[in-house]
């Protein structure tokens, strides 16, 4: 805005207010670090509690920040880290213009009234700022002190709204505060989503290991009955050391998971100023309330996985204790009832997903009641493959046809591992899958969108900026010999109290419209051109879901330009996957004629000759190089740019999905060791009626085997249906995008690997004690 308008405050008597002027600038010589320029005016800053230079600062100091050229103050934390001392000089970039600030003092976050992101800010007085920003004679913005509350601040804010010029509005703080909440919710959502399935997963696998330790200790449980101990009293045992484990091991998590925090915070960090805005973390801080939440996740979890095998420890009788055989044919008797309440559970979670509703809730609940019901028809389908595993395994020899039998013989233990299994991979196919999906999409959409040869833009482009490139860089590029034809493209954040923020995109010409993919759209790329010359736009995907703008003729939407609000038709929808607040797209003439702007963010030029491109470019570089700071990159060198930009993106996806891994693997490796290590006397029979030890190691491993062949095998068909629920349910109704499903074997590879090798290694141990074990014992305790 005009800073006249803070002239005109001041005039009408307006105090307690605050202009700012505020933009990105990145300093090549601390690593190319992005930090925050504000622009204040001191005078009315010290007045202001909230201000960043609440503080005082000595006299010299504040007569240097008036009257120096480029003088600027940074946060000690940056002192100390980077070693800056005052008087030192910093060079910093903004656009296409490099510029030098001295720092002349330092702002300590104690006596600041915005302590909180402090350290990647720099402060001038706002004369300065506009020098550096070259946007002299301009603000973004003024702070006004005012209770809205009250009747006199009501008054306040209809008179300064009643002198505010065309293209400026009042926005609360609040406002302010949640639009960004809003950009990074979808983000924050992905990673709770993933967060909570891998306490799904480990839900699975504390039932797991309870179950165990309960059917282990039946003779024990059975002894107590007989001595007189209560069922309930059992099953408050049990439950009461489910809770101390779990309260042991949510504390672990807790040590654990801070550490991990820290691991990973570069990488929410980048994927944040990649995707959103500039974000500066410099200290690592963990709320109270997020220890307890997770401390409280940790135990709930523990307690509901261990309610099942509590309850199956009440249930031993002195008489029935030594006959597994009466626990097994239980577990057969359940297989029908057990079955019907998964295809519900499974029946239920599609059901949601036809559910009218953009419900980010009931797509997740739809995710774990898949997840519930297919771990319950687990048991079923393992008895039939067994069978035909075992009938397939009569014509290789008597082993074969053992292994399978015994893994439905022991189906108590050897499905609830199975079942556990087959959720941790199903969830490591289903990410893998969706994140797969995601980037071929990505590239297709690439493909048809940088059709130009050379690109040049901003050499440190921030996604938070409204920075420019200075014009007169189109005609030294148009005059460089060899390049054809030249477009050019500025784009601008922007939040609107109707749609939040989005990005506004102008260009002067669209060189995807013969490829570009439209959900909808009034006519051909040729008629839609001329549209958006006179009064239309397009609107990308995300924009339209966010905003609720259906397909089809008659759409409007209301922008504020500096001409005041104006009205636009919508020409079509189509897709885009370069900002997920969406996209307004316009010409260049239309943007023009409502904004006073002259600046270009970045220009796509195509070469007459495509034999001598690489020539050109390099000839370009020269051209432009000595004049502006700026990038030159070809077609193929932009792409891998904005793919890189993509893989750190899910960098943090990655890594949760490598952490479910290593829990899945060390669960059930710990599960099957376990169930192995509890056959000791079936052993002992086995080898007294003549098995040699090499025949017990071959079936044991064969039903290992079996066991994670069988876990892979239906991780196929639920990895299937949970990555077509991240893709086309949770995906869309976090970001707005539409993404193809595709299946790469790699992913199948994986999950089948991942399942058979924790699988085998669970037999490794077992394997090697089976000779070590005294079989005239093991006879007599049996």
């Amino acid at each position: 805005m005009d800073e006249r308008v803070y002239v005109e405050l001041i005039k009408r008597g307006i105090n307690n207010t605050v202009p700012y002027i505020e933009d990105y600038v990145n300093a090549p010589e601390l690593d190319g670090r992005t930090l925050r320029l504000i622009g204040i005016d001191p005078f009315s800053s010290l007045n202001s509690s909230e201000s960043i230079l609440s503080q005082d600062l000595p006299p010299e100091t504040f007569t240097s920040l008036l009257t120096e050229p480029g003088a600027v103050l940074v946060p000690g934390s940056l002192s100390d880290s980077e070693g800056i001392s005052k008087g030192d000089v910093l060079q910093i970039s903004y656009g296409s213009v490099m510029d030098k600030v001295q720092v002349i003092g330092f702002i300590e976050p104690e006596s600041s009234g915005r302590a909180i992101g402090i350290d990647g800010i720099i402060v001038s007085d706002i004369s300065t700022a506009q020098e550096l920003l070259n946007t002299t004679g301009r603000l973004t913005h003024i702070d006004l002190a005012i209770d809205d509350q009250t009747r006199q601040g009501v008054l306040s804010l209809d008179q300064i709204q009643n002198i505010l010029p065309e293209g400026v509005d009042i926005d609360r703080i609040d406002q302010v505060s949640k639009s960004a909440e809003s950009m990074t919710r979808a983000f924050e959502l992905n990673l709770t989503t993933l967060s909570l399935l891998a306490l799904f997963v480990g839900l699975f696998l504390i039932y797991n290991a309870v179950i165990f330790s309960v059917l282990s200790r039946r003779h024990t449980f059975a002894v107590l009955r007989a001595l007189g101990v209560t069922g309930p009293e059992i099953f408050k045992t049990v439950l009461i050391e489910t809770l101390m484990l779990g309260l042991i091991g949510s504390l672990l998590g807790l040590f654990f998971g801070i550490l991990l925090g820290k691991g990973i915070l570069g990488l929410v960090t980048s994927t944040i100023n990649d995707l959103y805005f500039t974000l500066t973390v410099t200290d690592f801080t963990v709320s109270p309330y997020t220890m307890i939440k997770g401390l409280l996740l940790g135990i709930m979890a523990s307690v509901i996985a261990g309610v099942v095998p509590a309850y199956e420890a009440s249930r031993v009788k002195p008489a029935g204790a030594l006959s597994r055989s009466t626990l097994e044919s239980l577990v057969l008797k359940s297989l029908k009832p057990l079955s019907f309440a998964g295809a519900g559970f499974i029946t239920a979670g599609l059901l949601l997903i036809y559910i009218p509703s953009d419900s980010l809730s009931l797509g997740l609940i739809s995710v774990f009641f898949i997840l519930l019901g297919s771990s319950l028809l687990v048991p079923i389908i393992t008895r039939v493959l067994m069978n035909l595993f075992s009938y397939l395994g009569g014509s290789i020899g008597v082993i074969a046809q053992m292994a399978p039998r015994n893994v439905v013989r022991s189906l108590s233990r050897t499905g609830v591992a199975i079942a556990s299994l087959t959720v941790a991979v199903s969830v490591i196919l289903s990410v893998g899958i969706m994140i797969g999906s995601f980037r071929v999409t990505v590239i297709s959409w690439l493909d048809n969108t940088l059709n130009a040869d050379i690109f040049i833009s901003a050499s440190s482009q921030n996604v938070s900026s409204n920075i420019g490139l200075d014009p007169a860089i189109y005609s030294d590029v148009v005059r460089t010999p060899g390049i054809d034809k030249v477009a050019t493209a500025r784009r601008l954040k922007l939040t609107s109290p109707d749609y939040g923020p989005f990005n506004l995109l102008a260009v002067t010409e669209d060189i995807a419209s013969e490829n570009k993919k439209f959900i909808w759209s009034t006519a051909s790329p040729v008629e839609i051109w001329e549209s958006l010359l006179k009064d239309s736009v397009l609107v990308s995907e995300s924009f339209a879901y966010r905003n609720d703008i259906q397909p089809g003729p008659g759409q409007t939407i209301e922008l504020l330009t500096d001409k005041g609000v104006k009205e636009f038709k919508v020409a079509g929808i189509y897709y885009d996957y370069s900002y997920q607040t969406g996209v307004v797209l316009m010409s260049d003439t239309l943007y023009r004629s409502l904004w006073d702007d002259v600046l270009i963010n970045s220009l796509a030029a195509s070469v007459a000759s495509e034999e001598d491109s690489a020539e050109i470019a390099r000839e370009l570089t020269n051209v432009i190089s000595e004049k502006y700071n700026v990038r030159v990159r070809s077609n193929q060198a932009l792409k891998e740019s904005a793919l890189n930009t993509f893989d750190r993106t899910f960098k943090v996806t990655g890594a949760l999905r490598i952490l479910v891994v290593v829990v899945a693997f060390i669960g059930v490796l710990s599960s099957l060791m376990a169930l192995q290590l509890g056959r000791v006397k079936e052993f002992g029979v086995l080898r007294a009626i003549g098995m040699t030890v090499t025949q017990l190691r071959k079936m044991t491993f064969l039903e290992n085997a079996l066991i994670g062949l069988t876990a892979g095998l239906l991780s196929i068909p639920v990895g299937l249906l949970l990555s077509y629920l991240l893709i086309h349910v949770v995906n869309l109704r976090s970001f707005g995008w539409t993404i193809d499903l595709v299946l790469q074997p790699r992913f199948f590879i994986e999950g089948l690997a991942v399942s058979i090798i924790a699988a085998l290694a669970a037999g490794v141990y077992p394997a090697l004690v089976i000779d070590r074990e005294d079989t005239a014992r093991l006879l007599r305790e049996e």
